[in-house]
């Protein structure tokens, strides 16, 4: 399943950029892709790695093998491997982490929301908090508005 968030579908025409649902899927497998290899691969083979299931360890093996063949054949270079400690970085529920805090304190946000997403929404909250709050913005209404209807 391809998981398109609206904050960021400029990204999805072209596939440029990698889209933050990918980049959770690719903590899952435990790969290390960057823009370079990303941009190496052709738009079918993106489109492949979005919509790649990672619902099970076995999944997972597959999409970093997959891309193991995909960048050694593309771009030239081996494919980097997480540390098993560092994959999956979706927050817990129960924890908010310190950059999303300072900007739902920030932007007077109810911090009992974040409990309410899901892993693939707090997973980016997470990434997009270390950047500016306008984008956060953008993507706490999409994720929390969606909850109130």
């Amino acid at each position: 399943m391809f998981r398109r968030f609206d904050f960021e579908k400029e990204l999805y025409e072209t596939l440029e950029f990698i889209p933050l649902s990918v980049r959770r899927k690719l903590d899952l497998a435990g790969v290390k892709l960057h823009l370079k290899e990303w941009q190496a691969l052709s738009r079918s083979e993106r489109l492949v790695i979005c919509h790649f299931p990672v619902a099970s360890p076995e999944e997972c093996d597959v999409l970093a093998a997959f891309l193991r063949d995909a960048v050694k054949s593309r771009a030239g270079t081996e494919l980097a491997i997480m540390k098993p400690g560092s994959r999956d970085a979706a927050p817990d529920a129960g924890q908010v982490p310190p950059d999303v805090a300072r900007l739902i304190a920030e932007l007077k946000l109810p911090q009992e929301r974040w409990s309410l997403l899901d892993p693939d929404e707090r997973f980016a909250l997470a990434k997009i908090a270390r950047g500016g709050a306008d984008k956060f913005m953008s993507a706490w209404s999409e994720f929390t508005d969606k909850r109130r209807q």
